[in-house]
């Protein structure tokens, strides 16, 4: 038997509340705002795998909705809003498919993603080119960064079912 409605959505509710903290954290610091875009990311994939259905939908929606609006900084909320607070949703399903097609999938969604974060930021929010551009450089670090960061999520989430789940006695076990 699973966590009933009211349940998910507090700990959907506390869990927003954590990404926004995290978050901010990364625009007071700004050294730190992609990290802090990427550890934000890891607590969408605990709601993926916890809550399911449109709940991390939700914590990815009022994270990047109040982050655009209340963060001084809004580069690092804007790389979780566009790319890494809604990837760790797309991976579970993307994850499904055969390996090839799926990294294949998930090179041309981030990308996409990329692009997206690079053109918003130059066009909307004034970053200026010296900071971003769409170089090929800026391109295959990015690519390099995003493997190992699927990389290190994959190796969270098995750490995460396998070792730490077990621990959580709030969670019912399935």
């Amino acid at each position: 038997m699973g966590m009933n409605k009211t349940k998910k959505l507090s700990l959907a509710a506390v869990m927003s509340a954590l990404c926004f903290v995290i978050l901010f954290l990364g625009s007071v610091v700004t050294v730190l705002d992609l990290s802090c875009a990427m550890a934000a990311s890891f607590i969408i994939i605990f709601c993926v795998i916890e809550l399911g259905g449109f709940y991390p939908y939700l914590v990815w929606l009022v994270t990047s909705v109040l982050g655009l609006l209340l963060m001084p900084d809004k580069f690092g909320i804007l790389v979780f809003a566009v790319c890494m607070g809604i990837y760790p949703i797309i991976k579970s399903y993307i994850e499904r498919l055969p390996k090839v097609i799926s990294w294949i999938l998930k090179l041309v969604i981030f990308n996409a993603m990329l692009t997206a974060v690079i053109a918003v930021s130059r066009f909307i929010f004034g970053i200026s080119t010296e900071e971003i551009s769409f170089s090929y450089i800026v391109y295959g670090i990015c690519n390099i960064t995003f493997v190992l960061y699927d990389l290190a999520s994959t190796r969270m989430i098995s750490l995460y079912l396998f070792k730490l789940r077990k621990r959580f006695k709030f969670i019912n076990k399935q």
